[in-house]
């Protein structure tokens, strides 16, 4: 117990007083002996004693009500939480969870708003913070400017990572002696990565955690998922739409728009079941930049998928030899590609680059050509070679002269082709499942390739059947001649045609109908920059240039972090419209799946903003005690009164 004024101490001097009054006051009997009254002695005995107990106890109540005066006038308090931590400044940090589930709607506002309005609303003034997004970091920002900088945050297409989260807050955390950090931690948790928070919070005991977490367990959602392009009939585009819900009785009307105009309008139930696709039919156009709607009253930001569909050209192919094999007329078919065919004493060799595939069919290449097949590679061209009979020297002849340093041995064992590499990205989208158990195509003759390129197709005998080899293009080898003599490969049709048909889509300029914001994305422009040239992609007011690759007649763009809002994003080329492409949120985060953090001394779960403030008052605020003193005081004294008046 410390004193705020200590000298008014010496007052309990006045103790003295009292107790000299009760002194002077003691009064002395003489002994008179009468013999009348000696049966009353004994009754005067007790009277005497109980009096003097009497005396004292009321000399005790003043003595106690005079110290307990004292002591009040002297303001006793106790120390706070913080001076006995010997804490004697903080630091404060607010997380703001602006990822897309914050969208999540109730009555009209979401848990975006309420965050925000809390946090202007009952923030303490002549405070600074450090306010932490998914994304951006704003340090030492006052009470008053917090305010402007929580207006102009929106919410971001970046899925929150909780993990990541307190690893950035301990490295914003400053490494002072007598400083408390609290963090303010604003979200709804959503759990989209299976993260275990206890495990990193307790490596951070220097940290103290104050969870506001809001959430709508039982909101109920509409999702557009997906749209896929089915084909192309005489007059019209078909696509599956695909939508989901977390309700049976959930339903809503569903538009299609291109510009200002409805494409296609329909309605979704989801009596029967969760998932529901349907059939699009849309009028033929050029070039198509639409949008799907639906209107329901949970997350908002699943309610709209953009996307592009744009004409191309036939992906050009040309077979190098004296024939066109029959399987390659099958698949490369005129509604997609464009297939050639020359022989080497006809062919002209600045053609090349007008293709998107080059296909070596059982040819020894003279050392000429290779120069030129080399330059073709070089400037982004793919080339597929399938070799001959009994010429393991010309394939590796042929491998060295494209820069593939390999040594090619000829294996006459029968073996069979039995594995899939389905983790390769030219079979990213050709396999709706991975089957271990398909009908095994034989091989009586092939050729092994040592060290081999990246797996396609695998033999029994663990030496590959198709390989890829990556330079600025890519070079396909097929390790066996494709006869029906060799190989029954040509009636594994589902082979056969996966492998030929990626192998030929793998330079296809085409985009995809839309790709994921915050993804990774490739895709590529055709268009032929000069050095200083860029490509920008532009929608509404956000523009900015990706990372771009100036390949030979075509440019490669990846995209990462950028864009942030979902749309269509117009690609500008020389200040003029090149194409579009469509960008869309993760769907993922409409998942309910939310965190939790057990509480302990260094986390703490609050309900609102307010008590947040209320704990660090608390923890800096001393416990004021003279009102118990002067309660005491009060105390004594009215048993003083009790003593005197009823005390006979």
């Amino acid at each position: 117990m410390i004193f705020e004024y200590p000298n008014i101490l010496y007052a309990l001097l006045l103790l003295l007083i009292p107790i000299i009054i009760h002194l002077v006051r003691w009064k002395k009997y003489k002994q008179q002996v009468f013999t009348n009254v000696d049966f009353l002695k004994d009754l005067e005995i007790k009277s005497r004693k109980s009096r003097r107990l009497k005396e004292l106890l009321v000399l005790l109540t003043r003595l106690l009500t005079i110290a307990a005066l004292v002591l009040a006038f002297a303001k006793p308090y106790k120390n706070s939480k913080a001076q006995s931590d010997r804490i004697n400044q903080t630091q404060n940090i607010i997380y703001l969870d602006n990822s897309l589930s914050m969208d999540a709607m109730r009555d009209n506002t979401n848990l975006w708003q309420n965050f925000i309005q809390d946090l202007q609303q009952n923030l303490p003034n002549n405070t600074t913070y450090t306010l932490l997004t998914n994304k951006d970091i704003y340090r030492n920002v006052s009470r008053k400017n917090l305010n402007l900088v929580l207006q102009q945050i929106a919410l971001n297409g970046t899925a929150t990572r909780h993990e990541q989260n307190l690893t950035k807050i301990s490295y914003l955390v400053k490494n002072q002696q007598n400083t408390l950090t609290n963090v303010l931690y604003c979200s709804d948790m959503q759990n989209l990565y299976n993260e275990n928070l206890n495990d990193v919070i307790r490596q951070q005991p220097d940290i103290q955690y104050y969870f506001l977490t809001r959430h709508y367990p039982d909101l109920q959602n509409i999702s557009i998922d997906s749209i896929r392009f089915v084909e192309k009939t005489a007059d019209a585009y078909e696509f599956n739409l695909r939508l989901s819900a977390n309700n049976h009785q959930l339903k809503s009307p569903v538009t299609i728009r291109h510009n200002n105009e409805i494409l296609w309008r329909g309605y979704v139930d989801f009596k029967d079941s969760l998932q529901q696709n349907l059939k699009i039919h849309l009028a033929l156009k050029q070039d198509l930049e639409a949008v799907v709607k639906l209107h329901d009253k949970g997350f908002q930001f699943d309610n709209a998928l953009y996307f592009t569909y744009h004409t191309a050209g036939k992906i050009k192919v040309l077979v190098l030899g004296n024939e066109l094999p029959a399987y390659l007329k099958k698949i490369y078919t005129s509604d997609e590609f464009q297939l050639d065919l020359k022989q080497l004493n006809k062919l002209n060799i600045n053609s090349l680059q007008d293709y998107d595939l080059i296909v070596l069919n059982h040819n020894d290449i003279p050392s000429g050509y290779t120069n030129a097949l080399n330059q073709y590679i070089a400037q982004y061209g793919n080339l597929l070679i399938i070799p001959s009979y009994n010429k393991a020297d010309a394939l590796q002849n042929l491998l060295n002269n494209l820069h593939i340093r390999a040594r090619v041995q000829l294996d006459t064992s029968e073996v069979f082709l039995n594995r899939i590499c389905y983790q390769h990205p030219l079979f990213k989208h050709a396999f709706t499942k991975q089957v271990r158990n398909f009908a095994y195509p034989f091989v009586k003759q092939h050729y092994r390739i040592s060290p081999p390129g990246e797996c396609l197709y695998k033999l029994s005998d663990q030496s590959l059947f198709a390989q890829v080899f990556k330079r600025k293009g890519q070079i396909f080898v097929i390790n066996t001649p494709i006869d029906s003599q060799n190989t029954d490969f040509e009636q594994a049709a589902s082979l056969i045609v996966t492998l030929f048909y990626q192998i030929g889509k793998a330079r296809d300029n085409r985009q995809n109908l839309y790709y994921i914001i915050g993804a990774k994305n490739t895709w590529q422009v055709p268009v032929a920059l000069d050095p200083d040239e860029t490509i920008q992609l532009t929608a509404r007011q956000e523009s900015f240039v990706p990372y771009q690759v100036n390949q030979y007649k075509q440019v490669q763009i990846t995209t990462d972090e950028l864009p942030e809002k979902n749309g269509i994003y117009n690609i500008m080329y020389h200040k003029q419209k090149a194409g579009s492409v469509a960008y869309n949120y993760n769907r993922k985060e409409n998942l309910m799946d939310f965190l939790e953090v057990s509480e302990n001394e260094h986390v703490h779960h609050i309900s609102s903003i307010n008590n947040f403030v209320s704990q660090q008052q608390a923890y800096f605020k001393s416990q004021s005690m003279w009102q118990w003193f002067l309660g005491l005081a009060l105390l004594f004294l009215l048993i003083e009164m009790l003593l005197i008046r009823y005390w006979k």
